[in-house]
């Protein structure tokens, strides 16, 4: 203060005019995907599909859980429904809200928003057409929202069942794709400044080579041919002689050069992620029902033509050699499947939920497998995996917590190593629960793990939420 004052005065008596003090520039937002408070970590939505709020059961609530210094933190999350202040519509039982969930900055602010499907929402008629609503990141977190508008042409059923976040157009902006249960149609949304409900303009396609009105059924982004633009990967039932999960991929979905470039390998689950370093986003398809005894995942690999005709895909199961267990009919391993980098080289880790895992003697009890990414691609003979009986994990397995139903992997405490985040509805006779183990630079670890289940956050009453699906952040 002192120096302060003697400057002032100093400039005074050379009659010159003191500059004014103006105070410190508000941190900008981190710009981080997931991150809805901009604070620099990225934050998780967990999903309680079945959620009964007020007299309205199952209409389902999300659970906006805020990444730290330490990570996620049950004290620091916040329900978000229908029910809740600037959100719009109305709880109705049945509804599903958060069924869906994709994240993105669609107004060009630096926070992140969610998009939120609601595939059951119903109409004055009585349908479910389904809707979709974008809540909006900010300093204070996520508050207020915009229904979007639905297309009417074909009428679609089920609308928002899918979605999936991207820079579809390669404007620097991120879009938003969304899928409807009944129909084969994509719509896709463009990010730009606005909030308006087709946020800065609506285009789509209808996808061939799908059985007609049956519906999407695993929707995910990435940039596979490396050229900046996020494509689409889109799964359905395949006509003819098609596989009945194929997996189409589309280049560059959002512009005007849009072009079907072939499938992956056929999968009911997917996610996208660069795994061996090369620049190319790599398709992991998760097939927990078919193939090998089960269930298994396969890796398809980018290339700068889109999935590549020249390099193999590779399959790996519990019946490959390093993975643990053993392949048993039901595992369905490969329910879900996320990527991310879990120890900080630059490639992209797999984890794989089996979500009706038998542990000892206690079935569909769930596991997840952590399978590491090498030079060229997975190392089968490196992986490891988590229950709720590993040593350091809370909780014990028990008959349908279905433990791996849904993963995540995301670094939410600004570590720069992915951690791990793992969905069980079934826990707690379908309350539901969610865990978070965090990357180190070797591998994951149960050091400080974090769990918490529905009624921590309010959601403990019946019928059963089942929080833990889908985990998006």
């Amino acid at each position: 203060m002192r120096v302060r004052t003697t400057a002032l005065a100093a400039l005074l008596a050379a009659g010159l005019t003191p500059l004014t003090l103006s105070a410190p520039a508000a941190a900008a937002p981190s710009g981080l995907p997931g991150d809805f408070n901009g604070d620099g970590y990225r934050d998780l939505a967990v999903s309680a599909g079945l959620a009964t709020i007020g007299s309205a059961e199952y209409t389902g609530a999300v659970v906006i859980t805020y990444g730290s210094a330490t990570g996620p933190k049950a004290a620091d999350s916040k329900v978000i429904s229908q029910s809740s202040s600037g959100v719009p519509g109305t709880s109705e039982t049945g509804d599903g809200f958060g069924s869906a969930t994709a994240t993105g900055d669609f107004n060009s602010d630096g926070y992140a928003d969610l998009a939120v499907g609601t595939p059951n929402e119903g109409t004055s008629a009585g349908l479910l057409s389904g809707s979709v609503t974008v809540l909006w990141g900010s300093k204070s977190g996520l508050s207020g929202g915009t229904v979007l508008a639905a297309p009417t042409a074909d009428k679609p059923k089920y609308f928002g069942e899918h979605l999936a976040a991207g820079d579809f157009d390669g404007d620097g902006r991120d879009d938003l794709a969304v899928g409807s249960g009944n129909y084969n149609g994509i719509s896709i949304y463009r990010g730009g400044t606005g909030k308006g409900s087709t946020l800065s303009g609506r285009t789509g396609f209808a996808s061939g080579g799908l059985v007609p009105f049956a519906g999407i059924l695993t929707l995910a982004a990435g940039d596979i041919n490396g050229d900046g633009t996020d494509d689409l990967v889109l799964g359905g039932s395949g006509v003819n002689s098609a596989p009945d999960n194929r997996q189409m991929v589309y280049l560059s979905p959002g512009g005007s050069a849009k072009k079907y470039i072939g499938d992956a390998a056929p999968g009911y689950a997917t996610a996208v992620g660069d795994i061996d370093g090369d620049g190319y986003d790599d398709i992991v398809s998760g097939n927990y029902s078919r193939g090998a005894v089960g269930g298994s995942v396969t890796v398809t690999y980018g290339s700068a033509t889109g999935p590549s005709t020249s390099r193999a895909a590779v399959t790996i199961s519990q019946d490959t050699a390093g993975v643990p267990g053993t392949g048993e009919e039901g595992d369905w391993f490969g329910w879900s499947v996320a990527l991310g980098d879990i120890n900080g080289d630059g490639r992209a880790d797999l984890a794989v939920g089996a979500r009706h895992e038998t542990i000892g003697s206690v079935e569909y009890a769930g596991s997840v497998t952590i399978i590491p990414a090498g030079t060229k691609g997975l190392s089968p003979g490196t992986s490891y995996s988590y229950q709720q009986d590993s040593a350091g994990v809370p909780g014990a397995s028990e008959t349908f917590d279905q433990f791996g139903t849904a993963v995540q992997l995301a670094d939410t405490n600004r570590d720069g190593k992915a951690d791990l985040s793992v969905g069980a509805p079934g826990e707690n006779a379908r309350d539901g629960a969610v865990w978070f183990l965090k990357g180190t630079s070797t591998r994951l670890t149960t050091k400080g793990v974090v769990s918490f289940g529905a009624g921590t956050v309010g959601l403990g009453a019946h019928p059963q939420p089942e929080l833990g699906t889908p985990i998006t952040g």
